[in-house]
């Protein structure tokens, strides 16, 4: 696995998972926000957008990096806002940042995108804690999903935006750095099947995978084995070990190599 890079997610950051799933759920459009923190302590300062940019935050254009919308609960300040903020900054929130009555200013539809994979809330109990502590803040409504089940995170995201209103979703998956009980074994491209669309590569940005002509190509020794590019797949040539297994037992797998 590679080294954490200031700027730039690691391969198998479910950080970079969670965007791309926002992102295809609520598009990009007038009044439809993605903005906040989704970085960690190890690469810094990182917009959800910059998740899944060539080059990480550097790169990142300028037409991406939305801001936080300013706004009222009365006059929101976008249509669909997805606001990411860190596990860490959450829980030690008093409700004056990320309060759902502040959260009801940013969009007439506003998510708490809550990104739990730090070590200390690997744990089935420390996600509970951390809801009630969203319920403290004030989140009646409040979700929990994993990131790279992408089909069944986007369905959740769908429901919550067709719904309105102000909501927590909290996005349990571990970090790819904890990953160090077991190596999870990496996803493969079939470079003969490949018909070289780059889809996978322009989706996820993940450090693990390139364009080698004619076809996409997948570092062994990058893969964190969280498959999001073999999600994006249209024509499914990037094959995975974990074909066979549930979101559940992929989640479990993930777990078990943090040494959860």
């Amino acid at each position: 696995m590679l080294k954490p890079q200031r700027g730039i997610c690691c391969a198998g950051c479910p950080h970079r998972a969670a965007y791309v799933v926002v992102k295809d759920v609520i598009r990009r459009g007038r009044g439809h926000v993605i903005c906040g923190e989704a970085g960690c302590p190890a690469v810094g300062h990182v917009h959800p957008a910059a998740t899944a940019c060539p080059g990480g935050q550097a790169e990142l254009m300028s037409m991406y990096n939305k801001p936080v919308p300013q706004g009222t609960p009365e006059e929101p300040g976008s249509v669909v806002c997805a606001h990411f903020v860190l596990d860490a900054d959450v829980a030690a929130d008093d409700g004056t940042r990320f309060g759902a009555e502040q959260l009801a200013g940013e969009g007439a539809c506003a998510i708490l995108c809550v990104m739990a994979s730090s070590k200390v809330f690997l744990s089935e109990g420390a996600v509970t804690d951390l809801g009630r502590h969203l319920q403290r803040l004030g989140y009646s409504s409040i979700a929990l999903a994993d990131p790279l089940d992408t089909a069944g995170t986007g369905d959740m995201l769908r429901e919550l935006v067709e719904a309105g209103g102000v909501h927590a979703l909290v996005f349990a998956s571990p970090c790819a750095q904890l990953q160090r009980t077991a190596i999870l074994a990496p996803a493969e491209v079939e470079r003969v099947s490949c018909v070289g669309c780059m889809r996978c590569v322009q989706i996820t940005a993940c450090p693990a995978l390139s364009f080698r002509p004619p076809a996409a190509f997948i570092d062994p020794d990058a893969c964190a084995g969280c498959d999001l590019c073999s999600d994006y797949c249209r024509t499914r040539v990037i094959l995975t070990p974990r074909a066979d297994m549930t979101p559940a037992q992929r989640h479990a797998e993930r777990l078990a190599a943090a040494g959860a």
